[in-house]
């Protein structure tokens, strides 16, 4: 099957833009740096998820869906997506999200979570060891209600979600190719590995020859190169193609303590962003994979031209804790 003929939703603003960091890239002096805009994809704050999403809720469509119901963290990018894709859709959508913590405390509605509630989604709050028996209920009840539920896994990790991401690579090449440049590297945060795997799979069919480089934040590399292959074989082989494993380069020494955990360098990072280009990342992706590939580049193991993709996620900026945390860095460092 070609890549045109998988049905799909077109809602995101698409292409988006290309821009070259001149101050960064000077800041650097090693390399010329580009931004791939994927946080300007559109709807309700945009993101990598809505090009996963065009994909996905064309299966549900299709499928005859009334209702979705999808799982993630508190503060899920993916889930906030998926209720903004899905109301422009008419379909209800119920969100399973995990608790933080233990403490059975109602969460502060801000950021991501604050969008959820405001669109209108049917929300349950549980324990991480309670999400497959709360989906199960949840579906079992839309069922018992005679609706017809679509279940997404979390962060629209399958194959349809990263032919979004397929799709995206070739729209980079195209722009790429209007300005007469090539890229050596493409650096972008990596999850559950679809956006990864899509990404590898564009390359492959084109037949880049530059390195796409993942930075994990959360995971292994080990388990993150596991996840993106599984997710890259299922990809190739509805495109009728093939792939030999070992072409996936995965950087895990960024993580820190954990997904979602930001520490003090990548709030530097965000920072030197901010002050050099007047943009604005993420505190959950895209601060440690803008960091990953600062620290790359000054230590001299990335050079050449170099496209970051920004996955969005702006609303996990507007976090009272991370917020706090980043003023004070700022008020002690003036």
């Amino acid at each position: 099957m070609k890549l045109e003929e998988i049905p799909r939703i077109k809602s995101a603003f698409l292409p988006t833009p290309l821009e070259y960091l001149p101050n960064l890239s000077a800041y650097f002096k090693n390399c010329r740096i580009w931004m791939k805009r994927d946080e300007l994809t559109g709807h309700c704050f945009g993101g990598n998820k809505e090009r996963k999403l065009e994909y996905i809720l064309a299966d549900a469509q299709a499928k005859n869906a009334d209702s979705v119901v999808t799982v993630g963290a508190l503060q899920s990018n993916h889930c906030r997506m998926t209720v903004s894709m899905a109301r422009k859709l008419g379909i209800k959508t119920e969100l399973i999200l995990i608790r933080e913590n233990e403490e059975k405390i109602q969460p502060q509605p801000e950021a991501n979570y604050f969008l959820d509630i405001f669109m209108g989604a049917e929300i349950h709050i549980v324990a991480r060891d309670a999400v497959q028996s709360k989906i199960d209920s949840v579906m079992g009840a839309l069922r018992s209600a005679n609706r017809n539920p679509y279940f997404i896994e979390s962060g629209g990790h399958n194959a349809l979600g990263a032919m979004g991401y397929v799709n995206a690579f070739l729209e980079l090449q195209k722009q790429l190719s209007k300005i007469n440049e090539k890229a050596d590297h493409i650096i972008f945060p990596t999850g559950t590995g679809t956006t990864h795997a899509g990404l590898a799979a564009g390359a492959l069919i084109s037949g880049f020859k530059g390195k796409i480089n993942g930075i994990s934040v959360a995971r292994k590399s080990e388990r993150c190169l596991q996840e993106t292959e599984a997710v890259l074989q299922q990809i190739m082989s509805i495109l009728n193609s093939s792939f030999s494993s070992g072409d996936l380069s995965v950087y895990d020494e960024y993580v820190g303590n954990g997904y979602g955990l930001l520490y003090d360098e990548c709030i530097d990072s965000m920072k030197l962003l901010a002050d050099t280009e007047g943009t604005v990342l993420d505190p959950v992706y895209n601060a440690k994979a803008f960091h990953g590939m600062a620290d790359l580049i000054k230590n001299d193991r990335l050079s050449g031209n170099i496209i970051y993709i920004n996955t969005g996620g702006l609303p996990g900026i507007f976090n009272a804790r991370l917020m706090e945390r980043q003023l004070a860095r700022i008020t002690r460092e003036n």
